[in-house]
């Protein structure tokens, strides 16, 4: 026990030493992307095992565990600097964003669990352009045609690769309401990095999420063996380091910036089907192999000449050193 203590409490240190030292040596810009890449690997990579846990599992009870397991992984915090670390700054907002999570990590699961995963991306891949049109509306950010093309451009070739066919079943429309309010919760988020820090917003995330995920499980429960037991634990570490790093890069980025790149995750999940689960959603393998080549670096082609062209609007911000409870 101790030693698992002292094992996860070197883990926090060493990736949160690891990220301060990876800001100081890049720009925000260059750790922006960075941050907002490595966030859309592992969103993908809890998705694929999302699909295997709701194999054995209802999509209602993997999702508290994802979030009961979150209390496990913050615990070496906790014992380390006391639960005033976690305490958050805004609670009024905090709240909030835990209610709209709750319902659209629900929605999110249960789409995934009886969608497949080229049709569950396709759809995903909406929460850039709605959280674009709220970030517009509720934080007058400027969004200008580079962007506008770098997003289109990120999602219609989503729709070419991924040829999805979608007809708006039960399933596509879960996951489409859960994209609109999970891009209302990436704008609470980024207003939160202006008050909290990335410990208390992933935190609060995820342990918010447990009274409405508990209330649904208990009426599917079926008690996971230890095998189960340990997707789940996959599951919590994989979403908690999607927020983790989609905050990181959220407090260096306007929204409307980072979100086009979001479109990247576009080959981990054509890949992680294609291996896992035999779905084989492109035609050609010329097609494929010219958008996995060509997208990535028109995407970020767009998004430096944004940034080149825009040089006194603040795109960009300064990174607050960290406090000490910021571990």
């Amino acid at each position: 026990m101790v030693f698992n203590y002292h094992v996860k409490q070197v883990g926090y240190q060493y990736m949160n030493k690891k990220i301060n030292s990876f800001s100081k040596l890049f720009t925000p810009a260059l750790s922006a992307v960075f941050f907002m890449i490595l966030s859309g690997i592992f969103a993908t990579s809890m998705h694929c095992l999302i699909r295997f846990a709701t194999e054995e599992h209802h999509p209602f009870e993997v999702a508290f565990f994802r979030t009961i397991f979150v209390l496990l992984i913050f615990l070496p915090v906790v014992l380390q600097n006391g639960f005033k670390s976690l305490k958050p700054n805004n609670i009024k907002l905090q709240s909030f964003r835990a209610v709209i999570g709750s319902v659209a990590m629900l929605f999110m699961f249960y789409g995934l669990s009886i969608t497949e995963l080229a049709k569950a991306t396709a759809l995903m891949f909406t929460v850039p352009i709605f959280a674009t049109i709220l970030a517009i509306i509720f934080l007058k950010e400027v969004v200008g045609i580079r962007r506008w093309s770098a997003m289109f451009l990120g999602f219609f070739g989503a729709v070419i690769v991924l040829r999805p066919d979608i007809e708006l079943e039960f399933g596509q429309i879960l996951i489409l309401c859960g994209s609109l309010m999970w891009s209302s919760s990436v704008l609470m988020a980024k207003k939160l990095t202006q008050t909290d820090n990335t410990l208390t917003i992933t935190f609060w995330q995820a342990a918010g999420l447990i009274p409405a995920t508990f209330i649904l499980a208990t009426q599917v429960w079926v008690w996971p063996n230890l095998e189960q037991l340990f997707m789940f634990f996959l599951i919590a570490i994989a979403g908690t380091l999607t927020h983790w790093f989609l905050n990181e890069a959220l407090k260096r980025a306007e929204i409307s910036v980072l979100l086009p790149l979001d479109y990247l995750r576009l080959i981990w999940s054509v890949s992680l089907g294609f291996i896992f689960f035999s779905e084989t959603v492109f035609r050609s393998g010329k097609l494929l192999s010219t958008l996995f080549s060509r997208l990535p670096s028109i995407i970020i082609k767009i998004f430096c000449a944004d940034v080149a062209a825009n040089p006194r609007i603040p795109i960009f911000a300064s990174v607050p050193s960290p406090n000490r409870s910021e571990i």
